[in-house]
């Protein structure tokens, strides 16, 4: 695998391997007959950017496809920056997008987003990950019932982190603070436009607790620099100490969000197909699985219109939940 930075918040990655696949925009060409372009709307080393890279690392070295792919970050306002760049390429299957439903649909509803998920052509949703609600190793709370005391008790002198304004962090805090009596409005959250940040936040004390991603908490949880409170997840995570929030009665405050890949709009039904056949045969690969394994995700396939059905329902949750927070359209 070759890298190389394209810019300060931009990097690539270009890989190889054997040909398979449908037709492509050159007559008689196999589907991918060129380079591909898969964007990360978000910065390098956040799960955007390591789920682009995952796809990109089995098109090459599990032989999907004998093409170039070029990884691009484009991170900021929850997504829709690089969201905007991406909406240009219609017509284009060379083209791709990953981004998780709940984060970009939020990031769309409080940035009020001239471009919209509808707009575009959904390929498949991929997965689901867990997240975690974590406080610094000195914290004084031992468990998420003595935070969520402190919170209802006095809602500010509670500082939350974790991922962008109005993404799923945030929401889920909004879900714990309602069923406390806590208007959602009064949460003290402060959003980050990437992990490196929020985490700064959380290890220099800044924050009182943090939700984000099991995949990117996991290297402080097992230093002992961040203790985890509870996980958003339907079983406990293997290796980590930390009941899940359906245990603790929580479940339904949690912000489930799925991951996955979308086109430009413009594609005709045989081009989205020769995409969706292309992720299909990514996700089946030795080099897939270990990015699921390695990030604790879990595979949830939707192809085609089914991730747009899923696209469309959370767009009506997320909007409800953001009109609570002051921060809808």
């Amino acid at each position: 695998m070759k890298i190389k930075l394209l810019a300060a918040v931009a990097a690539a990655v270009t890989l190889s391997g054997c040909a398979v696949g449908g037709e492509s925009a050159d007559a008689g060409a196999a589907y991918p007959s060129k380079a591909l372009s898969i964007m990360a709307p978000g910065s390098p080393g956040g799960g955007w950017d390591t789920r682009a890279r995952g796809i990109a690392g089995a098109l090459g070295e599990c032989e999907v496809a004998d093409v170039d792919a070029t990884v691009t970050n484009v991170p900021g306002a929850g997504g829709t920056i690089g969201l905007a760049q991406f909406a240009k390429h219609k017509g284009d299957p060379y083209q791709l997008m990953v981004m998780d439903s709940v984060t970009m649909l939020g990031g769309i509803v409080s940035n009020k987003s001239p471009v919209d998920l509808s707009e575009l052509t959904p390929v498949a949703g991929l997965s689901r990950g867990p997240s975690a609600i974590v406080v610094p190793a000195k914290s004084p709370y031992k468990d998420l019932e003595a935070l969520l005391d402190a919170m209802e008790a006095r809602p500010r002198s509670v500082k939350w982190t974790g991922g962008s304004l109005g993404g799923p962090g945030q929401m889920t805090v909004a879900g714990l603070a309602k069923q406390r009596g806590v208007a959602a409005k009064e949460i003290n959250f402060v959003p980050t436009a990437g992990g490196g940040e929020s985490m700064n936040l959380l290890l220099s004390g800044a924050a009182t607790a943090g939700i984000d991603t099991v995949a990117e908490l996991s290297a402080q949880i097992e230093a002992g620099e961040l203790r985890a409170l509870s996980v958003d997840a339907e079983q406990r995570v293997p290796g980590l100490d930390a009941p899940t929030m359906k245990e603790l009665g929580l479940g339904d405050e949690a912000v489930s969000t799925l991951a996955g890949v979308l086109a430009p709009a413009g594609l005709t039904e045989e081009q989205q197909q020769e995409v969706i056949g292309l992720l299909d045969e990514v996700r089946k690969t030795s080099c897939w699985k270990k990015v699921l394994e390695r990030n604790n995700w879990t595979e949830d396939w939707k192809p085609g219109d089914e991730f747009g059905k899923v696209l469309a329902e959370q767009r009506t949750q997320v909007t409800s939940i953001l009109g609570e927070l002051g921060l809808g359209t």
